[in-house]
């Protein structure tokens, strides 16, 4: 991808800028501070958040159960139906100050609104962006990212009883006609959306089985964000300070990423990840009962920041699921969405029993700090076993072409030794290439038992090792339509359809 004008906004994203901020404004900081004080009590503060936190959840959960019946769903972004709560929901808040009567309902509306036209605007935004070209999808979703923070950073300068008004009124049916046009322009005829999840089962299943353990170190990041989220909201004061603190580390975190991948390839997995921002949260939680408020809020937005990098990547890693293996994106990233936000909404509950007294005492951040840090421990032990998926893979071919640089890496070598197979084959007519490996001798089985030539069997073995079709086509220095060809061929000489399909097929063969 050649292209000076790469970080520019375009519609999606700029309309996923709009939302985030949106986010950011009245969700993560809470529309609360924009309204009197008589409408900021304790109860009515906690009550909210835990009906919108739970409402956001069951969205999730009723996603996938509707994809899975009714998968002709997710063709359509339904803006409409999304964006009227996401309106209404800060609207009835501003009616709580002039109805006090019927403020506890209007606030528990409110709330239950909010967190599911937020569900359904981030759905609908993973459904634009997995129905993009990889590259294309994943570049939106970082600018959106960084336009995010900058769009929040210039709301913080808008008197806050103008904000309140502003993002049901402005911002809410902005963000929903850029959603619109976003749609529009997808393309809904591709496999992904004609999938009918029921009639592949097998598919699904070990989709979500190779699935589960990023989901659940994602997840992991999600309860320590529950948790502080939990205070910050019984603490107002902290609020604007953990937002700031936020996005700041957020637009720093994407701003680099995007420079290196604009100079070199990046293969990047959730697990990997995790491991690398799981000393950055356990150090924050275990020196946040020991420093005073004024680094106390640094460290809870670190942490939190943390965790919206990590949804970044989680969205990015569905989308590359659902166009490597023809899966449904609404109901592979609910799955995701479900693990991640049940276990966020399980911190929210332990940052609940630890209390909401006016001052941040040593035992309210102990107990979220140890415990958070055991929620992550386990799930780095259950992820010990991630060296046994296929698909725990995301490549970022850089955007800037260059000439091409020797990658030392383990991964690569086993790419280089299946290049050289390539050249031995063209020098010496046919005859066979070594054994790289156990998934190797596999595709060479499988191969032997279908038919397959050898260029196929080439395809097949970097398919299954879980790279693009764009990077197979740069690896084999081929183009990327000859690269389609051969994975047609192959799909069609196994008798399969999808990726998923096909490492069924591998890991049925004899090692």
């Amino acid at each position: 991808m050649r292209s000076a004008s790469a970080a520019r906004p375009d519609v999606p994203s700029f309309g996923y800028a709009t939302f985030l901020s949106i986010n950011a404004t009245s969700i993560w900081g809470g529309i609360f501070p924009y309204l009197p004080s008589s409408c900021q009590t304790s109860l009515t503060t906690i009550v909210f958040y835990t009906v919108q936190i739970a409402v956001f959840w069951l969205a999730f959960c009723t996603a996938m159960a509707l994809t899975w019946k009714r998968p002709g769903l997710a063709k359509r972004a339904h803006v409409l139906a999304f964006s009227l709560p996401l309106a209404f929901g800060p609207l009835m808040l501003i009616g709580a100050m002039y109805l006090e009567s019927a403020a506890p309902a209007l606030i528990v509306c409110a709330a239950a609104l909010i967190g599911a036209g937020s569900a359904g605007f981030l759905m609908s935004w993973q459904r634009v962006f997995a129905a993009s070209e990889s590259a294309a999808g994943n570049l939106a979703l970082i600018k959106g990212t960084g336009f995010s923070a900058l769009l929040y950073f210039g709301l913080c300068f808008i008197p806050a009883a103008l904000t309140a008004y502003l993002i049901p009124l402005v911002l809410v049916p902005l963000a929903g006609l850029c959603l619109w046009l976003a749609a529009r322009a997808t393309v809904s005829e591709q496999p992904m959306f004609q999938d009918v999840p029921r009639e592949h089962a097998l598919v699904y299943r070990n989709a979500l089985r190779e699935s589960f353990l990023p989901a659940l170190s994602i997840g992991a990041l999600g309860f320590c964000s529950g948790a502080i989220r939990f205070i910050a909201v019984t603490h107002q004061e902290l609020m604007s300070t953990l937002n700031i603190f936020s996005m700041f580390a957020l637009l720093a975190v994407v701003a680099a990423f995007y420079l290196v991948w604009r100079r070199r390839t990046l293969h990047v997995d959730l697990m990997s990840v995790f491991r690398v921002l799981f000393p950055v949260v356990a150090t924050c939680l275990i020196v946040l009962p020991f420093v005073g408020e004024a680094f106390a809020d640094a460290g809870i937005g670190i942490t939190y920041a943390c965790f919206m990098l990590a949804t970044v990547l989680m969205m990015m890693h569905c989308g590359q699921i659902s166009r490597d293996s023809g899966i449904n994106p609404v109901f592979v990233f609910a799955f995701y969405g479900t693990i991640t936000y049940f276990l966020q909404m399980c911190g929210y509950l332990v940052g609940y029993v630890s209390g909401s007294e006016n001052t941040l005492g040593v035992e309210q951040l102990s107990l979220v700090a140890l415990v958070s840090l055991y929620v992550m421990l386990l799930a780095a032990l259950f992820g010990r076993r991630v060296g046994k998926l296929h698909t725990n893979r995301l490549e970022f071919l850089m955007l800037t072409p260059r000439a091409r640089e020797k990658d030392t890496s383990a991964e690569i070598a086993v790419t280089q030794a299946v290049r050289d197979k390539v050249e031995r084959r063209s020098a010496h007519d046919g005859g066979e290439a070594p054994i790289v490996d156990r998934l190797s001798k596999r595709c060479q089985q499988l191969s032997e038992l279908y038919g397959l030539s050898g260029r196929e069997t080439e395809v097949m073995e970097l398919i299954a090792r879980g790279h693009s079709g764009p990077a197979i086509a740069e690896m084999l220095f081929i183009s990327e339509n000859t690269m389609r060809t051969h994975n047609k061929r192959i799909y069609a000489k196994l008798g399969i359809h999808k990726k998923q399909e096909l490492l069924v097929l591998i890991d049925q063969m004899e090692a």
